[in-house]
């Protein structure tokens, strides 16, 4: 049995996967796409590495903050290291919040080899003006890509220009079946109240700097030229901005905050038109559903 947990940024996630792991004698792969990056702790809430917790989990800490890691590596890591874990465990658990990455692993995604078209042109472009080029050639892409996600909006625009077809149209095409056809996968969705939401994300974001975000991120640009994804990650894109006096602390804090709570709607959405979840209100409910199912 594969038991999928997600849900928005600071709904509960990881301690009802551990809560499950516990119960069911199973290991976690990690849904997180930022996660995956080594020594990025503090700022994407990991679990503590020396912790018994920490060895439940699998893909984690897989990616140095200076490379690069696409969707497509994330599918076949997962792929593989499921099949692992599937001769040793009857059940697998699965949690996190990148809804991209789950549905690459889980379901038949398949991901051009070719060659592909230079985007030299566009390095020098701002967000905004990079957004409106994907809209004119695959607007249906811009429903699930945020404007400030420049790597993935550059992505889309560099299949539109190599293949005949943009990248929503290449997705529509595929059959969306679910890979692992003869698992049994149950989807789980743990989608707070609003307000309650709200409030688990602003005292996250707070308590991160009590823990040291600061010298996180501090170690973090001293060590290495960080990776365009690992910059755009919420929490550290701020900071980043904070020592380089582009904004005070307080005004970090806030944007953090503001920027965790749309990435949360965005996730919301995802999740309930992109996944065939069963959908809990509290992650009470949902592990009492999932230790009886």
């Amino acid at each position: 049995m594969l038991i999928v947990i997600v849900g928005p940024t600071g709904s509960g996630k990881t301690s009802l996967a551990l809560s499950l792991a516990e119960f069911y004698n199973a290991p976690i792969i990690n849904g997180d796409a930022f996660q995956i990056y080594q020594e990025m702790d503090i700022g994407t809430a990991k679990v503590e590495r020396d912790s018994e917790d920490y060895k439940k989990h699998y893909l984690l800490d897989i990616v140095k903050p200076n490379q690069t890691y696409s969707v497509k590596e994330y599918q076949e890591d997962f792929r593989k290291i499921y099949l692992e874990l599937k001769k040793k465990y009857p059940t697998i658990i699965v949690c996190g919040g990148t809804g991209l990455y789950i549905r690459a692993a889980l379901y038949d995604y398949v991901f051009e080899d070719e060659e592909e078209a230079d985007i030299s042109d566009l390095e020098d472009l701002g967000n905004e003006e990079l957004y409106e080029m994907l809209k004119a050639v695959d607007v249906k892409a811009t429903e699930t890509i945020h404007m400030n996600n420049r790597k993935r909006v550059i992505r889309a625009l560099q299949i539109a220009r190599t293949h005949a077809t943009n990248k929503s149209e290449n997705i529509d095409k595929q059959e969306h079946a679910l890979f692992f056809k003869d698992e049994d996968i149950r989807f789980y969705f743990i989608n707070p109240n609003r307000e309650q939401l709200y409030e688990n994300i602003n005292t996250r974001v707070d308590q991160m700097f009590d823990m040291g975000l600061l010298d996180e991120v501090k170690k973090l640009v001293k060590k290495y030229d960080l990776s365009l994804t690992a910059k755009a990650a919420i929490g550290y894109k701020e900071v980043l901005d904070y020592l380089e006096n582009k904004c005070s602390l307080e005004e970090c804090k806030e944007l953090i905050k503001k920027r965790t709570r749309n990435y949360a709607k965005r996730q919301v959405t995802f999740f309930k038109h992109q996944l065939p979840c069963k959908e809990f209100a509290t992650k009470e409910e949902l592990l009492k559903e999932a230790q009886h199912e």
